[in-house]
């Protein structure tokens, strides 16, 4: 008994020792995001506006919000300017078919919203990109057990010399997709709708800087890779742009966040800011990167299958099991004519 009471007294003591903790809940305030860039192209130019989101008591983010009633103009350095107009879903867009971006040209965007916030870029140059000479198409053997096959997409071009470059490369593709396919018609034996075209785009930032290269080719740079399906053709388009070096700067960091590991060794994390900032506010800085850029496209139409291993891709696709009806169902929406522009 006595023994019992002892251990009571201690539990007793240990517990008036323990004093309660009040941790903060986390309340970030939301912040503007702005996605979005003015380029050598016909206008129209599009860039969305959101806000971070709130954090709950839960810890739980509640999503980006859309900004709305904000004006928005983009002005170059001739002053000229033009304005967007809301689109909706925090979409914003010009209208005037004569302000369309130059190389050369400087350009500054400006963001007042509904509170009166007033948010500006510096001025940016566009600067100008070199035209892709060719594309180079590869097929391949992946890792991924569901898409062993792949063709794997390049560009290749010249660096201008005598010139600092920043490049940043995008692409998209259709690729064939097969099912068994509907009657085309009441009674009919034949089936219609067996193959359609499905899209695929890059996922990754990619950029680069000539400080290697200056002045030399830059072959089969990497952009694009879409699985096979099917024997049949690949539809791919690749762009290439002429980035600032500010924005190479701000895509660098962004690609170093995303390979942080989470490990004890990693450096520590720097802010990713963009080009946005509240004109009397130096601090509040948004989100995102309003890009001055140029861009050249290159369009390709393959069927070449050959390689090595050409007989185990045949065997790949004799191996697949056909889904059951209108592919555009399966798959869709999607088109089953080719798209126009690659003939």
């Amino acid at each position: 008994m006595r023994q019992f009471l002892s251990y009571v007294l201690l539990l007793t003591a240990f517990t008036a020792c323990i004093d309660r903790v009040e941790l903060p809940i986390r309340t970030e305030v939301p912040r503007l995001v702005v996605e979005g860039q003015i380029t050598n192209e016909a206008p129209p130019y599009t860039i969305r506006l959101t806000y971070t989101g709130n954090y709950t008591s839960g810890g739980q983010n509640q999503g980006d919000q859309y900004v709305r009633e904000a004006q928005v103009s983009l002005a170059d350095d001739r002053g000229r300017s033009t304005r967007f107009v809301m689109m909706g879903s925090g979409l914003y867009q010009t209208t005037d078919t004569t302000f369309r971006g130059q190389v050369g040209r400087s350009y500054s965007l400006t963001i007042v919203l509904s509170d009166g916030k007033r948010y500006v870029t510096k001025p940016e140059q566009m600067p100008a990109v070199p035209v892709i000479d060719s594309i180079s198409g590869q097929l391949v053997k992946t890792n991924n057990l569901a898409k062993p096959y792949a063709f794997s997409y390049g560009v290749n071009t010249i660096d201008p010399a005598n010139e600092k470059n920043y490049y940043r490369w995008t692409g998209y593709g259709y690729t064939n997709r097969l099912s068994l396919g509907s009657p085309c018609s009441l009674g009919s034996p034949n089936k219609c709708f067996t193959r359609c075209w499905i899209t695929e785009s890059t996922n990754v930032v990619n950029i680069y800087s000539d400080d290697a290269i200056n002045g030399n080719p830059i072959r089969n740079r990497f952009v694009l890779q879409i699985p096979v399906y099917a024997i049949g053709p690949q539809l791919v388009e690749l762009q290439q742009y002429g980035i600032t070096q500010a924005n190479y700067q701000f895509w660098k960091l962004y690609q170093q966040q995303n390979a942080r590991t989470g490990s004890i060794f990693d450096p520590l994390p720097a802010p990713v800011t963009g080009n946005v900032v509240n004109a009397n506010d130096p601090s509040d800085i948004a989100r995102g990167y309003f890009a001055v850029t140029s861009i050249t496209r290159k369009r390709l139409r393959t069927m070449n299958y050959s390689a090595p291993f050409y007989p185990a891709v045949a065997s790949y696709i004799a191996s697949q099991i056909l889904p059951d009806g209108d592919c555009r169902n399966t798959y869709g929406p999607v088109p089953v004519t080719e798209p126009d522009g690659w003939q």
